[in-house]
């Protein structure tokens, strides 16, 4: 937990490219432990498990837990961690209300998750992307996940993850003016980045108060990516009663 302030949630986001660094070396040690130094209320990662059926976790998970997280139960084998390589790392005292997972539209397969959740007195729903690698397709699925998010309750919802996208003003048009995005910055390649492909969205009940690259020397050799932290203030809306449950 990031010990943020009242009324704010902290989200990460993490392609770790299935534990393979910039050394071509698969060292989950040092993934693993990058994830413990990030300090994110969540984590979302992408590329956590391998790609061929029966898709098996790329992280060692003893205990069912990763740096002191719990992983969501995405995977649809139980073999793997994630959906689509999609995976949402909470703290033990999280409180899971909904999981909700999506096959995305393109001939390249890729998904997204839609969880709500409960974390320190905040409901709040959390979206995890790894978009396709050609512009049109990308287009069709923020409009797919757009449609998905307005059929649902109106919650303080941010979207993480590889968009995949390398400009600001084209591809994620299908979000507007529902959703704000930003990127921290350069992400991609880890060893000396130069394209804003990790980003968040966000909806208008909610206000991106920080973000930024990580940029620790352990973080810019444990995969392709950097990850990206973000510090999210929600509305008044997104508080619990003191003695709600979700459960």
């Amino acid at each position: 937990m990031s010990g943020g302030m009242p009324g704010e949630v902290t989200i990460a986001s993490w392609n770790v490219c299935k534990g393979l660094g910039q050394d071509l070396r698969r060292r989950t040690a040092r993934t693993t432990e990058v994830i413990g130094q990030l300090g994110a209320d969540v984590v979302v990662l992408q590329e956590a498990d391998f790609r061929l059926h029966p898709r098996r976790s790329a992280l060692p998970t003893p205990d069912r837990r990763i740096a002191g997280y719990e992983f969501l139960d995405l995977s649809a084998s139980g073999h793997g961690i994630g959906w689509h390589g999609i995976a949402v790392l909470v703290p033990p005292e999280a409180v899971i209300e909904d999981i909700q997972r999506f096959d995305l539209p393109a001939l390249e397969p890729r998904g997204a998750v839609i969880a709500t959740l409960g974390l320190a007195g905040l409901r709040f729903r959390l979206v995890g992307v790894h978009l396709g690698l050609i512009r049109r397709n990308r287009r069709a699925q923020l409009h797919f996940l757009r449609q998905k998010l307005d059929g649902m309750p109106p919650c303080p919802t941010v979207m993480a993850g590889d968009f995949n996208e390398r400009t600001a003003t084209r591809g994620l048009e299908p979000l507007q003016p529902a959703m704000r995005t930003a990127s921290p910055g350069p992400s991609f390649p880890a060893g000396r980045p130069f394209l804003r492909l990790d980003r968040f969205a966000w909806s208008d009940d909610t206000e991106l108060v920080e973000s930024h690259v990580v940029d620790s020397p352990l973080a810019s050799i444990a995969s392709d990516h950097r990850p990206i932290f973000g510090r999210f203030r929600l509305s008044e809306s997104a508080a619990l009663p003191e003695a709600a449950s979700l459960r």
